[in-house]
C-alpha cells in the first residue's frame, strides 16, 4: 500500500533546477534525477497526488485517501469555490505543503493528519457538483506543487483575512520563521469578518480578565483600567497594560474569543467595553481573502504564494515510475 511517510524517506536530491524528486523503494535507491526544470504550468506525466496515500483521522476513525482526494476535500472545507481560480490554486498548494509537513512531523500516532481545522485542516467528503468540479480542477492543475524554503517544506499556515497586513510568526507563536513575515494584504474588505466588535459590560470584562490575571487592579472607572499599549509590525497588540498588568494580544484574543489580535479597545460613557478586531485568524502566512484580491487583480498562484511566504519557492514534487510502497 502506498504511504506518504515512506515516500518522504525516498527523497533523492534537490537538483540544480530546484525540483524535489521522489522515487525508488524503501530498500533500493532510485537512479539519480536529471537536472532539468519542470514547468509549473504543465501537469506532470505521472501524477504525484495519486501516488501518495494519507491516513486521515476524521470523525474518530482513520481512513486512507489519495493525496488528491484529500486535497479536494480540504479545498471544499477551507475556501469558497467561487473564489478566482488562481486563489484556489494557491490554497491547494499551501494545503498540500501543510499536509506533507504535518505528516513528516508525526503529530498523530495512528494518522498522518486529521480533519479538525483547529488542529490540522478542515475536510469535506462531498459537495454539490459545481463546487466539486472547481475543487477537482484546482487540485489537478497544481499536481505535486509545494512551497519550499532552502530545500525543505515550509509550514504553510493560512487564515481567512488579515485586516490589511499579515502578522509575523514570531509575534504570534514566539519563534522566528524566515518565510512567515509581516506583509501588506490589501483588498480584503469584502471578507465577512473583516471587522467585528464584541461589547462587554465592565463587570463581564473584569470577571474574565481577573480570572486569568488576579493581580490586575480593576478598581475605579473602566476608562482608567487601560494603560500603555505596544503593537507588532502586523498591527496586532503586542502588550497592553490593563489594571497595571501586562497582557499580550494573543492572550487578550483568547480570553475574549476575539477574531484576531488586531484589537482596538474603547470604553463607552455607559462603561461598556468595546473590543473591535480587524481580520480573522492568527494572520500568519497566506491570507485567503488577500489571495482572492490578488487573483482578481491578475496575479497568478505563484505571485500570490511568494508574496505571503517570503523567500519561499513554488516547486513540483515528482514520483518515478515505481513509487515507494509500504512493505
Amino acid at each position: 500500500m502506498k504511504r506518504l511517510l515512506i515516500v518522504i524517506l525516498c527523497v533523492i536530491s534537490i537538483c540544480a533546477a530546484g525540483v524535489l524528486l521522489f522515487g525508488g523503494t524503501a530498500d533500493e535507491p532510485s537512479e539519480p534525477a536529471p537536472s532539468v526544470p519542470v514547468p509549473l504550468e504543465e501537469p506532470p506525466l505521472a501524477p504525484f497526488d495519486e501516488a501518495v496515500t494519507l491516513r486521515v483521522l476524521t470523525d474518530g476513525a482513520v481512513q486512507e485517501l489519495s493525496l488528491r482526494d484529500y486535497l479536494i476535500g480540504v479545498l471544499l472545507a477551507e475556501m469558497p469555490t467561487d473564489f478566482p481560480a488562481e486563489a484556489l490554486k494557491a490554497q491547494v498548494i499551501a494545503s498540500r505543503t501543510f499536509a506533507l509537513r504535518q505528516a513528516q512531523a508525526h503529530k498523530h500516532d495512528a494518522a498522518d493528519i486529521c480533519a479538525d481545522p483547529a488542529c490540522c485542516q478542515g475536510f469535506i467528503a462531498d459537495a454539490p457538483a459545481e463546487e466539486l468540479a472547481r475543487a477537482e480542477e484546482a487540485v489537478t492543475q497544481t499536481d505535486g506543487l509545494v512551497m519550499l524554503y532552502e530545500g525543505a517544506l515550509i509550514d504553510a499556515t493560512f487564515f481567512s483575512c488579515s485586516g490589511g497586513r499579515t502578522e509575523a510568526a514570531v509575534a504570534v507563536w514566539g519563534g522566528d520563521v524566515p518565510y512567515l513575515r509581516s506583509v501588506e494584504s490589501p483588498g480584503e474588505e469584502d471578507a465577512p469578518r473583516y471587522e467585528e466588535t464584541v461589547t462587554l459590560s465592565a463587570a463581564e470584562f473584569a470577571q474574565t480578565l481577573c480570572a486569568a490575571y488576579p493581580e490586575a487592579n480593576l478598581a475605579g472607572e473602566p476608562k482608567g483600567w487601560f494603560g500603555a499599549c505596544s503593537y507588532t509590525e502586523g498591527g496586532g497588540i503586542e502588550t497592553v497594560f490593563i489594571g497595571g498588568t501586562a497582557v499580550s494580544g494573543t492572550q487578550l484574543r483568547r480570553l475574549f474569543s476575539l477574531r484576531s489580535t488586531d484589537i482596538t479597545v474603547s470604553v463607552t460613557d455607559e462603561d461598556e467595553i468595546m473590543l473591535t478586531t480587524h481580520g480573522f485568524g492568527h494572520r500568519v502566512g497566506l491570507s485567503q481573502y488577500g489571495a482572492k484580491a490578488m487573483a482578481e487583480n491578475g496575479k497568478d498562484f505563484a505571485a500570490i504564494l511568494t508574496h505571503y511566504y517570503t523567500g519561499a519557492n513554488v516547486t513540483r514534487l515528482l514520483v518515478s515510475e515505481q513509487p515507494c510502497y509500504l512493505s
